[in-house]
């Protein structure tokens, strides 16, 4: 698995790729199994300090990534944008199918323990407080960080986190930096770190 691939609208998943992923169930939800694995270790650590932390959503398939496309886009235009404005606010937040990291069993959206839901709320509690200070020890980076939209393209997700192994998530974590930036500047040098976790 390479856990340093980029998917979005211009790098879109090959049709066939989740019949090739190895899935594990935690907390619910499937993830790729290295994920999954490192994802138990920090909820259970991030527990043992008083911290729950709700898991939203992991693994989506492309058919059920368009489901949510199509209801989102349905629901913006009840809200009363017309389909290109709904096509255009959805996709600040949500992929097209084949387009999201949700496809690769990569990435894993929290939230507060009880919610059923994401929500930019998310990004001032004790959870998302945890998180930024410690994923990046289990092999998780904020995905989508503020300030980095003009680069990721995609809006800020304070809930969305991505894994990449351990060594690239502390050199992202102490760089400051998003995912796009450090294939940019250490991809030749930490090539490596994608096939050793």
């Amino acid at each position: 698995m390479d856990y340093l691939m980029i998917v979005n609208r211009f790098e879109p998943l090959e049709e066939g790729f989740e019949k090739r992923i190895k899935l594990a169930k935690v907390r619910g939800v499937y993830l790729e199994k290295q994920t999954a694995l490192s994802l138990e270790k920090m909820l259970q650590d991030a527990q043992a300090g008083g911290i729950d932390i709700q898991v939203i959503s992991g693994f989506r398939s492309a058919d059920y990534q368009q489901l949510l496309w199509e209801r989102e886009i349905s629901k913006e235009m009840a809200n009363g944008l017309d389909y290109r404005q709904a096509v255009k606010k959805t996709g600040e937040t949500l992929a097209l199918p084949h387009c999201s990291e949700h496809e690769t069993g990569l990435a894993v959206d929290f939230a507060q323990k009880g919610e059923k839901d994401v929500g930019y709320g998310f990004a001032c509690s004790s959870q998302s407080v945890w998180l930024e200070r410690n994923a990046h020890r289990y092999g998780f980076i904020l995905r989508y960080p503020r300030l980095k939209e003009h680069i990721t393209g995609i809006a800020f997700e304070p809930w969305h986190y991505r894994y990449v192994g351990s060594e690239s998530a502390s050199i992202i974590k102490k760089s400051g930096i998003c995912l796009e930036e450090f294939l940019d500047f250490y991809q030749d040098k930490y090539l490596f770190v994608t096939n050793r976790e």
